[in-house]
């Protein structure tokens, strides 16, 4: 009786992982629909020219629980990734486990000790000049809204500013 409940319970572990990273595996996919940049300079040309505002997302994508969240339940939502094509969305990453070339560790760096003293995740919106629009951090689990209303009033400080 032991032995057959050490056999279920392994199959229903196996079973979750092998889940979880289906999971991880589609959400990944989503991400990488919304055009991610990571080249700053490219995103503040992309925004000059499309009049957008960039939102530069400082993450933990391999270890911050709030951050992972975000990628299962923000970025596949469809009002979300409707709201990102109005704007250009930098990835500023800080993997702990993930390989990153020291070339982009180093340009995150920069990016961090320039616009964002804090902790993961948290967007900071700017324009293609470089002037501060707005920042909110955190995720509140299973609430995504919070989020796609801070990118719509971003959108809209964004045209009040460039259009000045």
């Amino acid at each position: 009786m032991f032995m057959k409940k050490v056999i279920i319970l392994s199959l229903l572990l196996g079973w979750q992982f092998i889940s979880a990273q289906e999971t991880y595996h589609q959400t990944k996919e989503v991400a990488n629909h919304l055009n991610w940049l990571t080249d700053f300079n490219q995103a503040k040309a992309i925004a000059k020219k499309e009049h957008k505002p960039i939102l530069m997302l400082f993450t933990g994508s391999d270890w911050c629980p709030p951050c992972r969240a975000m990628h299962n339940e923000l970025f596949p939502n469809e009002e979300f990734q409707r709201v990102a094509k109005d704007v250009v969305l930098v990835m500023v990453d800080f993997p702990r486990r993930k390989p990153m070339s020291k070339e982009q560790r180093a340009k995150n760096d920069i990016l961090r000790r320039k616009f964002h003293k804090g902790g993961v995740p948290t967007f900071i919106a700017v324009t293609y000049d470089e002037k501060f629009l707005g920042k909110m951090g955190g995720y509140r689990f299973g609430h995504p809204e919070r989020n796609i209303d801070f990118f719509k009033q971003m959108i809209e400080k964004n045209k009040k500013k460039t259009q000045k």
